[in-house]
């Protein structure tokens, strides 16, 4: 009897360490695609695509309220009606949000180091989002703007 029950503990162990390792790999997976979309949106975009250095690659996941909240501050910044407050529903997971750091280098020589925040949706799809040290300073830009013209 110990004897079966140790085959049988060790043959599940041997099919199930697979499917695990598996399970395992699949969110590098995603993340790792996100990072070749973004890679090749921004190799596209750049001066020349043979002098786009990718570097840094940040990850987080990216939700509806997090895009409620990014287009409430852009409607503020352009003086436009806000979206729709998010709710507690608005959990859903929409893509990744990948921020990223390369340089590019000029035909003249020049290397230029930049970087941009995106947004990876399931489809594979790449947006470019306003950085958000340019949208906080603009924020305050328009916040010191309301308060001059309220002193009036």
């Amino acid at each position: 009897m110990p004897r079966l029950f140790f085959f049988v503990m060790k043959t599940s162990f041997y099919l199930l360490l697979p499917a695990v390792l598996l399970l395992g790999s699949c969110k590098k997976t995603t993340d790792k695609q996100a990072e070749l979309a973004v890679q090749d949106f921004v190799r596209n975009r750049v001066s020349d695509a043979a002098n786009y250095f990718p570097g840094k690659f940040r990850l987080k996941p990216y939700t509806k309220r997090d895009s409620l909240l990014y287009l409430a501050e852009l409607a503020q910044i352009n003086g436009t009606p806000a979206p729709p407050a998010p709710t507690a529903a608005d959990t859903t997971r929409i893509g990744i949000l990948v921020h990223h750091d390369y340089r590019d280098e000029m035909r003249d020589g020049e290397m230029i180091r930049d970087s941009g925040e995106y947004v990876v949706r399931p489809n594979g799809e790449v947006r470019l989002l306003m950085a958000e040290s340019v949208r906080q300073k603009r924020l305050k830009q328009v916040q010191q703007q309301s308060s001059v013209g309220a002193l009036r």
